[in-house]
């Protein structure tokens, strides 16, 4: 059988190569009437495209690398799930690709096995963020785009995409205070993370606006499991039995918490309050439901791919942010 080329699809439809082109591109606009003549053609002629082709055409990969938690997190977050929604659906109507690199750091050498890039990619989207990201230093090194799902520490030089999460904190444990509470303990993620100061500012300020004061005690940097929770919430309630509520970092490390909690007998929320963050299907489902901060993980994906593929094709040159707005869930656990 004779290969289907362009040149096919352009003669079947009686029009140019080109036009075949930019209409299944969409680089070019062509019109609605014209493009429904290819489309039928190439479904007809069961035309594909050779990617091959494509990539040399463009000189492109058509790839963009997701730079993720690991893998150990990434079984057990669902937030992570609705960031990955909103970077495919986006990269999915602008005919790019993906390759996902799970976080195989080593924290004593900090070698990653993938950042040789054995395959080349058109720019990077590198979540949660490190201190001094060695992710972000590699990509840099090598001049390929990149846009950060999170703050970077060098927000000057840098395109990012983040929620408010001061802004979030401070709204969580502010609601906690007005409803009473006075010992709130925060479950923060790890220090070497960007976020987790934000978080923490956002802590102190509703302590601070309310005339209060804390203890860093209160305060504790936690994995990102759910058996974290379970343990640290176990220890930390032996040791302060007086806390009355509980503010996670994550979904995940709220179901921890709860089990902890239901263990020791301590109803939620009249003995101990719950809050969590991320406000994915876990805090709907569960019982009781728990109150979480949204954070709007598929906007934060959509955007942050969106803004990428801008860097790419150069639509966007200077460096650039945009900060997603959250917003209070009150459910059962608080």
């Amino acid at each position: 059988m004779k290969k289907v080329t362009i040149e096919t699809v352009a003669q079947y439809v009686g029009v140019s190569a080109a036009t075949v082109s930019y209409a299944l591109s969409g680089k070019r606009k062509i019109s609605q009437e014209v493009t429904d003549r290819i489309l039928k053609a190439v479904e007809e002629l069961d035309y594909r495209p050779s990617i091959t082709a494509r990539n040399l055409a463009s000189n492109k990969t058509w790839t963009v690398g997701l730079y993720a938690s690991s893998s150990q997190n990434i079984r057990e977050d669902y937030f992570f799930n609705n960031i990955l929604a909103g970077v495919l659906d986006v990269l999915h109507l602008k005919k790019y690709q993906i390759n996902l690199y799970a976080d195989y750091l080593n924290e004593k050498t900090k070698n990653h096995p993938d950042l040789n890039l054995t395959q080349p990619i058109d720019g990077a989207l590198i979540m949660n963020p490190r201190i001094n990201d060695v992710y972000i230093n590699h990509i840099r090194q090598r001049n390929i785009p990149y846009v950060v799902i999170g703050t970077p520490d060098d927000r000057e030089d840098s395109f990012y995409v983040d929620a408010d999460l001061t802004a979030g904190y401070y709204a969580m444990v502010n609601y906690l205070i007005k409803k009473g509470h006075r010992k709130v303990l925060l479950l923060n993620g790890s220090l070497e993370y960007t976020q987790s100061e934000k978080r923490r500012t956002g802590y102190m300020m509703a302590y601070h606006d309310n005339g209060m004061s804390f203890s860093n005690d209160w305060i504790i940097n936690v994995p990102m499991l759910e058996e974290q929770g379970y343990k640290v919430c176990l220890n930390t309630i032996q040791r302060m039995p007086d806390i009355t509520a509980i503010v996670t970092f994550n979904d995940t490390i709220a179901v921890g918490v709860l089990r902890a909690l239901k263990e020791k007998n301590l109803h939620v929320p009249s003995k101990i309050a719950v809050i969590s963050a991320g406000n994915t299907l876990i805090t709907r489902i569960h019982s009781p439901s728990i109150t979480s901060l949204d954070i709007g993980a598929y906007e934060i994906g959509s955007k942050a791919a969106e803004l990428l593929v801008d860097v790419i094709e150069k639509k966007r040159i200077q460096p650039s942010h945009e900060i997603i707005s959250t917003r209070l869930v009150e459910r059962e656990s608080s």
